[in-house]
């Protein structure tokens, strides 16, 4: 470089300085650039640092480095479980319409373990918009499998954050505590739009118990330390009735195979919310574990087969809805079958039976046409065959969608204690991770450094142009 120099004229070198610039501030970190891969939301997926700030519920976080369950770098995660079902989570700030895909490996090699899945929850503030579930793992093996587990979805419109974690169910009748390990977890996609996101309503009552008499000792510790206490969820058991099976569409409209159409409603008919954590829905052949929901207080929430399948039917539903990524059992017979509920200690909670399937009523539901669904009206009363099913809400004669969304937003200052741990650490270590949507420090300096650069090759220009001049 500095043998060419002389030879080339004053303004070929003060573009070549530019050129230099312009290459010195894209290679620095913190600058924005279209052509990025999709950005990893997640912090410490791999558990180099522990646990932190993944959260568990119903079981324990441990780091380990033992090279036996170790996929990549130095340490990996055990997950006891110490119930039917135990689970632990992120939450990550994510952009309404954003595509996302959530993927990591595990090791099922404890025969208390019936299967291990991931799972998003997409969220607006602390209601549940869509859950989509990875297929499960069922397999033993004291290895990590060929191919991690994984799952993608869109996030719906007025979603700002998503739950994305590990679901680790035990057998019917497990000997102990059960245990699995899981290594390099991933959460990719857009980052959000606004990169601090405001805490949730459920955080601006803590202020309130300090009266500031001495304002300057401790301004800060309040808003941090008041949502800390009773990580207890709110509970995975409930009543007979609690929860009704209220809608069903057991023969969609496509005719063939359409077992990737059919769906359930649930209805709520308590004035609690009820967290439906290692529940279970079974036709008379095969069962599905109900992904991670909390089903609000006087609210609905539809449990469908496949995405594809039920907004192919219904592209227009905003309501609350859980993916099996499946099936329903083996397939709802369109003949004849019967639809069980049940909670995490294998207690059924309803069930129905329909056409020539007497099971668990007798008489059974009669049969509906093609297209129809069988639902109760009122909510929680009798069958009644609709020909315009309503997934979501109640039959009615001017079907409303109110009763699905007012409930969910005044029960919320009941939720907060199981939902605002997980909302503090993920807004500001998301926006690190993703690199926001403005300047850093970091690109900043480089900008200056660029602008120094310019600068200095416009004076170099000027310079050897006066000289020529004598």
């Amino acid at each position: 470089m500095a043998e060419l120099l002389p030879r080339m004229k004053a303004s070929q070198v003060a573009i070549l300085f530019t050129l230099l610039a312009v290459l010195a501030s894209l290679a620095l970190p913190g600058i924005p650039r279209s052509f990025a891969a999709p950005d990893e939301l997640l912090i410490n997926g791999g558990f180099e640092e522990g646990a932190e700030p993944w959260q568990a519920y119903s079981g324990t976080l441990d780091r380990t480095g033992d090279p036996d369950f170790v996929r990549s770098g130095s340490s990996a995660v055990e997950f006891t479980a110490d119930k039917e079902a135990g689970w632990f989570y992120q939450v990550v700030q994510v952009q309404p319409g954003g595509n996302y895909t959530f993927s990591g490996w595990a090791i099922k090699n404890d025969s208390n373990i019936s299967d291990i899945c991931l799972w998003i929850s997409f969220m607006s503030g602390n209601a549940l918009l869509a859950s989509h579930g990875s297929p499960s793992l069922t397999g033993t093996s004291a290895d990590y499998p060929t191919e991690p587990l994984s799952v993608s979805a869109k996030a719906p419109p007025g979603a700002d954050s998503a739950r994305v974690g590990a679901v680790l169910h035990l057998v019917a009748t497990p000997t102990g505590p059960a245990t699995a390990y899981f290594d390099d977890m991933s959460f990719t996609g857009p980052p959000p739009s606004t990169p601090t996101p405001t805490p949730s309503p459920s955080l601006t009552p803590t202020p309130s118990p300090s009266p500031s008499p001495t304002p300057t000792p401790s301004p800060s510790p309040s808003p941090t330390t008041t949502p800390t206490p009773s990580p207890t969820p709110a509970g995975t058991t409930a009543n007979e009735g609690d929860i009704m099976i209220n809608e069903v569409q057991y023969d969609p409209p496509q005719g063939g195979p359409d077992a990737s159409f059919e769906w359930v409603e649930l209805f709520n008919r308590t004035t609690e919310p009820i967290d439906l954590r290692g529940w279970r829905i079974r036709d008379n052949g095969e069962s599905d574990s109900i992904p991670p929901l909390l089903l609000p207080a006087n609210g609905f929430a539809v449990i469908a087969a496949t995405e594809e399948g039920f907004y192919e039917n219904f592209p227009d539903f905003d309501g609350s809805i859980i993916f099996l990524h499946g099936s329903m059992g083996n397939g709802l017979s369109n003949d004849g079958d019967s639809i069980i509920l049940e909670d995490s200690e294998g207690r059924v909670i309803d069930a129905i039976s329909y056409g020539d399937d007497d099971t668990m009523m007798s008489p059974p539901c009669p049969s509906v046409d093609v297209g129809h669904s069988l639902e109760r009206s009122p909510p929680g009363g009798g069958f009644s065959d609709n020909p315009h099913p309503t997934p979501g809400y109640s039959l009615s004669p001017i079907p409303t969608p109110a009763p699905t969304e007012t409930p969910v937003e005044t029960q919320t200052p009941t939720i907060p204690p199981t939902e605002t741990p997980t909302a503090s650490p993920p807004g500001g270590a998301t926006t690190e991770s993703s690199g926001g949507s403005g300047l850093s420090g970091i690109a900043l300096r480089g900008v200056g450094i660029a602008l120094a650069i310019v600068i200095f090759g416009i004076l170099f220009w000027v310079t050897r142009r006066k000289g020529s001049q004598k």
